[in-house]
């Protein structure tokens, strides 16, 4: 038994309490109870106690766009447009990467997402080349909650990745202890000269539907896209993915920029989530996802960081705060998106999009115990007039103190304590110089080091 106290509890339960002087209970890996210090003290005399002074509790971040895959290339990316940055980049990653490489580049992100308050995350196209009885031993290393998105697509002479997706998905569902979820990272066609296979697409979310488990997929996220299906197909995106089956409870749409109201209302009718990844989206001036719009339908929308590539970040809390400020600057009215819905986007609007919402999201008895501690007992978060604002507007990922996913303590005075930091610094180090300049693109910064 553990006694998470004093701490100020941002719990985004259904009454959405901010308790000051607070504990949380843990029981194994569930909340116990959540109250008052003094109260849950008196109650559980005997408990270990961890002490949160100065910190807020917070539920696990949730990041449901991250693709753990691309740390390697960070900062060699910059400043492309999403045709290049696919063909140049990442499609040569894809293809020639080894196994070496793959774990390099899940440990460094996953380090990084730990130690800045993520405790689950939806990778959305695991290759299916990838090994992933590898990738589940160091997920499980981490102690992290992943969603692995196993790409299907339709290949030449009416063949389909379908049926190995389905077997992967039967074999690695909650594996790493429960930790891992398989869903399906579902190829749809965006540009001229994409297949174009109906009959999949449905056989895709019939066998998701069937598996009881999900999809996900990049979608309207250019303007590119919004005109090929208009040109294409004769209607808007989401009307088309509509007609091929593919929207639903059990599907996460990542980014969604453009869109139409009425395409706003099919999703909420469906109950399909949206993932806004707002950093990625501005580096590449690709859209914004109308946020605002979306939760005023009643869509439920979840937050993402996108990549290491392309946002050159995992952080969360940085997240939120560039979620927010994008949308006030894009609809010209401040508090557009607050500090309160941004914060339950990447909470239980994460927890939500893959189905978890039951438990995980937020600090309620009888959830997981991802319990995240945000030291705001610093200069550049001090004075707290409001805990929420002041995580969200002014604190990073830096400011995470301890870190629990399902009640163990996975981070600890800002440092992950069930890897070695050091070697996974190193292995990606040696990895990278295998990998830029041989599988991708050579990086030449404009302002060489000499």
């Amino acid at each position: 038994m553990l006694l998470i106290a004093p701490v100020t509890a941002i719990t985004v339960d259904s009454e959405r309490r901010v308790i000051a002087d607070a504990g949380i209970v843990v029981a194994g890996t569930r909340i116990e109870a959540v109250g008052k210090a003094a109260d849950l003290a008196a109650r559980y005399p005997l408990a270990h106690r961890l002490d949160g002074r100065g910190m807020v509790a917070i539920p696990g971040l949730v990041d449901t766009h991250a693709h753990a895959d691309q740390s390697l290339l960070r900062g060699t990316t910059d400043d492309l447009h999403w045709v290049p940055f696919l063909r140049d980049w990442i499609d040569p990653w894809l293809r020639r990467r080894t196994l070496d490489d793959l774990l390099a580049a899940y440990r460094l992100s996953m380090l990084e997402m730990v130690r800045a308050g993520t405790t689950c995350f939806l990778s959305p196209n695991v290759d299916p080349t990838d090994d992933l009885e590898a990738l589940t031993g160091a997920i499980c290393e981490a102690g992290i909650r992943a969603v692995l998105a196993r790409w299907v697509e339709p290949v030449a002479a009416g063949r389909s990745s379908l049926p190995a997706a389905v077997d992967d998905a039967r074999a690695w569902q909650g594996a790493a202890g429960g930790l891992v979820q398989v869903w399906f990272g579902l190829m749809v066609p965006r540009v001229k000269g994409d297949e174009y296979a109906p009959a999949f697409y449905r056989a895709a979310a019939e066998a998701a539907r069937a598996l009881g488990t999900g999809m996900t997929y990049h979608f309207g996220s250019e303007i590119e896209d919004a005109d090929y299906y208009e040109s294409t197909f004769g209607m808007r995106s989401i009307e088309w993915a509509s007609a091929h089956g593919v929207l639903g409870p059990n599907v996460a749409l990542i980014n969604a920029c453009w869109l139409s109201q009425r395409e706003i209302s099919i999703l909420a009718s469906t109950g399909t989530s949206v993932v806004f990844s707002p950093t990625a989206t501005m580096k590449m001036a690709t859209g914004v996802t109308p946020v605002a719009a979306l939760l005023a339908a009643g869509v439920n929308v979840s937050l993402g960081t996108d990549g290491a590539a392309n946002n050159n970040s995992h952080d969360m809390i940085r997240e939120m705060k560039a979620g927010c400020l994008v949308q006030n600057v894009t609809n010209r009215r401040a508090g557009t998106l607050t500090a309160e819905q941004v914060l339950e986007l990447a909470t239980i609007g994460g927890a939500r999009a893959i189905g978890r919402a039951d438990e995980l999201g937020s600090l309620e008895v009888g959830k997981r115990a991802d319990v995240v501690l945000v030291d705001l007992d610093r200069p550049h978060t001090s004075p707290m007039a409001d805990p929420v604002s002041n995580l969200v507007y002014a604190a990073n990922g830096s400011d995470v103190h301890t870190v629990l996913i399902d009640g163990q303590v996975v981070v600890r005075d800002g440092i992950a304590v069930r890897v070695d930091e050091e070697a996974i610094l190193a292995e990606a180090r040696v990895a990278t110089a295998r990998v830029v300049g041989h599988i991708t693109p050579a990086h030449r910064p404009r302002w060489p080091i000499t």
